[in-house]
């Protein structure tokens, strides 16, 4: 049903960005309003005393509902509005701290939920990182993947430490990219010290035109 987006900025200038495909460009094209809630899930585990992320990732306002999920809160006099501008700035805020963007996998603009996620509270990417070889299906791959310049890398292990799902590893003092566990999040990549971490294009998953169809797929998938 979701899918992992990328921000722009970790994106190599060469490889093709579609709008449907890069967190910035989502938030352009989303109809309105956007509007903040607290995150589900990290609520959740902060209120059972099980948060392993309590001094790391924030849970107010680090949810995105989006058209019509936005008037929903909106009429209950939950959270608030935001304008694209403070929307693209939290964006930006998240992707330093090292949050993964998800969102549905379709490429139409009326969009519902963008999520900041981390990898111990959500109940996608838990699954993910924990077990992900019985979880492969349940949120697909952004069309990146991480490719390493090692001319510029400086092997300050910054992208191993932030990566969620293990799949940049050093040996012997060099770093390598593993691209079956490659998500293609961008969370390496954006505060490398040299730029020598950038997500290149590559397909590997499905986008669906709707909502529509990607209902109807997952349907007769489970029917058969």
């Amino acid at each position: 049903m979701t899918r992992i987006v990328p921000i722009e900025k970790s994106i190599d200038y060469r490889s093709t960005i579609r709008n449907s495909e890069e967190i910035h460009r989502i938030l352009d094209q989303c109809p309105e309003p956007i509007v903040s809630t607290d995150c589900p899930c990290r609520n959740r585990t902060d209120i059972l005393g099980i948060r392993e992320c309590k001094d790391k990732y924030p849970i107010n306002d680090s949810c995105f509902q989006i058209g019509a999920f936005g008037e929903y809160f909106l009429r209950r006099g939950q959270r608030k509005k935001l304008e694209r501008e403070e929307a693209h700035r939290l964006v930006d805020r998240y992707a330093n701290l090292g949050l993964v963007f998800t969102t549905e996998n379709t490429k139409d603009r009326n969009r519902f939920i963008i999520c900041f996620c981390c990898e111990c509270c959500c109940s996608l990417l838990r699954g993910m990182t924990r077990f992900e070889d019985k979880n492969e299906a349940c949120n697909a791959k952004s069309n990146y993947i991480a490719a390493i310049n090692l001319e510029l890398c400086k092997g300050c292990n910054l992208c191993v430490e932030r990566c969620k799902f293990h799949a940049i590893t050093v040996e012997n003092k060099k770093l390598s990219v593993n691209p079956d566990r490659c998500y293609g999040c961008g969370v390496c990549a954006v505060t490398c010290p040299t730029e020598a971490m950038k997500l290149h294009r590559i397909e590997r998953s499905d986008t669906y035109a709707d909502a529509i169809e990607l209902t109807d797929t997952i349907y007769h998938e489970n029917k058969g």
